[in-house]
């Protein structure tokens, strides 16, 4: 039995509206976003944290749009 930690982009791990949005330009968003709050003076850790968490999933569900799983590009 193989323990398969990647989670289902088919469930709740991205909101609705997150799932039927264009990957890509939600991903630009979300960078930008982080790059902003990470040149502030006072740091929002807490949030930095959340958006880095959520740039994971959608990172993961652009890749399964794809057809890719895992990091290695080979499988």
């Amino acid at each position: 039995m193989s323990l398969n930690t990647t989670p289902s982009l088919h469930s709740s791990y991205l909101a609705n509206e997150l799932a039927n949005a264009d990957l890509q330009t939600e991903y630009a968003r979300m960078r930008e976003e982080l790059e902003r709050l990470l040149t502030e003076p006072d740091k929002d850790f807490q949030r930095i944290d959340a958006l880095v968490d959520q740039l994971e999933l959608v990172q993961l569900a652009f890749k399964e749009q794809h057809g890719i799983k895992g990091n290695n590009p080979n499988e």
